[in-house]
């Protein structure tokens, strides 16, 4: 009987023979174009800024390019450099069913590979699918327990999907393939903690997870071998980071039914995404009934437990980061100025006495009805209360942005080019050009674009 990362290696290497669906390509472009953007806005945040100072100063061969770097560096360093830059605003693309983001980390290696080995971007975007399905399989199996215990399930699953596509875009074996992917579990890493203390820290995640793809890789095609039961050994990740684990459901349906990267959302709030739902609603309510922030005296949030444990606290946040994990400061936010973009993440918004005032008007509690229905729904009901006492109220099943209330392109365009507002004119229009045109060329026609990026 052969291991699990056996049968989903000779899967997803059967697979690879396979032409790409149209509709799927479309989605890894648009999903790379979403990635980008976010990161081009987050590299000149500080974390993303340490790191890359880090990157430089240790040089290495010209290999990849960084964001907001002009000169090249190792595979590995761009992979995780990109990856830090993409989580840094808290607006990269995820997956309700399993708690995770995969592009994060998927993306930035398979865009560092495809760069150092000058790869088409065919192959990169039937490798990203690839990606985004492992790892949707995996996180799906793992939640909620795997969460609940305190794993961020994007830094522990992320090596397996970069491994995946770096893999599968090196022409690997069966057998590598696994070898590979045992060594992309045994660098899996991402404690939760990150949300209490440390906020700023947390887009190490994706970026370590993205290197440690790349690097996996790169070990095996010289011969290493890594663990096969890396995942159902008595030692392995089921055992040790999760509760239980639906094995069941890790091949469902695999290869027969639609590619989960098609399951992806998208974020347009600059907050967790267990937040987006409320902001919704509260922004829905104001515009329905003409409120204004001076208006409301009070708003009480019911949701899913994940939900109120992870961005419900009554302790207010003191940083521009925390603030992204506290529903009364992002609500607060939106009130104000109409939206949660990631400029209104300031310190000296966080730190306004007014809008302090304002946040500890709202209260959080879990909702049996989102319980119940987690994490099929992951929404909200919001009930305003105004100066007059008189009460609104609104239900948001799901935030904007996943499959079922899609965003549209002309939102995915909008967003991204508001996160690329500071580039020049010519560079943003080079980049949604060659992401648009990656089923026919290079990548290295959109990645040698990245290291002209303004990171100041």
């Amino acid at each position: 009987m052969s291991f699990l990362l056996e049968r989903l290696a000779g899967h997803f290497h059967a697979e690879w023979a396979k032409p790409l669906a149209p509709e799927v390509a479309q989605q890894g472009q648009w999903l790379t174009l979403d990635l980008i953007g976010v990161a081009i806005a987050g590299v000149k945040m500080s974390f993303p800024t340490a790191m890359r100072e880090l990157i430089a100063a240790q040089g290495g061969a010209p290999q990849a390019s960084l964001i907001g770097y002009p000169e090249r560096v190792p595979a590995t360093q761009a992979a995780l450099g990109n990856g830090v830059a993409g989580h840094a605003l808290d607006m990269d693309d995820g997956y309700r069913y399993g708690g995770v983001h995969i592009g994060v980390s998927a993306i930035p290696a398979a865009l560092a590979f495809a760069q150092m080995r000058g790869c088409g971007g065919k192959e990169y975007l039937k490798a990203i699918s690839a990606s985004y399905e492992l790892v949707s399989r995996l996180a799906r199996a793992m939640n909620p327990s795997h969460l609940q215990r305190g794993f961020h399930t994007t830094g522990t699953l992320g090596p397996l999907g970069a491994a995946l596509a770096c893999g599968l875009l090196a022409g690997l074996s069966p057998a590598a393939l696994a070898n590979a992917l045992g060594m992309a579990a045994l660098q899996s890493a991402g404690l939760l903690e990150v949300l209490h203390d440390g906020a700023m820290a947390k887009p190490l995640h994706p970026g370590k997870a993205a290197q440690a793809g790349v690097l996996a890789v790169e070990l095996a095609e010289r011969g290493a071998l890594g663990p096969r039961s890396a995942l159902e050994g008595p030692k392995g990740m089921f055992h040790a980071m999760a509760d239980g684990v639906d094995i069941e459901a890790l091949f469902e349906g695999l290869g027969k039914q639609p590619p989960l990267i098609l399951d992806q959302y998208v974020k347009l709030h600059a907050a967790c995404r267990h937040i987006h739902p409320s902001i919704d609603a509260l922004l829905s309510l104001m515009q329905t009934h003409g409120l204004k922030a001076q208006h409301i005296r009070a708003v009480q949030v019911s949701s899913y437990p994940v939900a109120v444990d992870f961005c419900g606290s009554a302790d207010l946040p003191t940083t521009a980061e925390g603030a992204k994990f506290s529903i009364a400061l992002s609500l607060a936010l939106a009130a104000r100025y109409g939206d949660a973009a990631e400029h209104r993440y300031t310190e000296a918004n966080i730190a306004d006495a007014a809008l302090r005032r304002w946040a500890a008007q709202v209260s959080s509690q879990a909702g049996a009805r989102w319980a119940d229905a987690y994490p099929r729904e992951r929404g909200a009901t919001l009930v305003i209360t105004d100066a007059s006492g008189r009460r609104f109220e609104e239900t948001r099943a799901l935030a904007k942005g996943e499959p079922e209330c899609p965003a549209s392109k002309e939102d995915l365009l909008a967003k991204f080019r508001q996160n690329a507002q500071a580039q020049p004119v010519k560079l943003r229009e080079a980049v949604e050009a060659a992401v648009m045109n990656l089923n026919q060329g290079a990548v290295s026609s959109l990645t040698d674009l990245l290291g002209q990026v303004v990171a100041a």
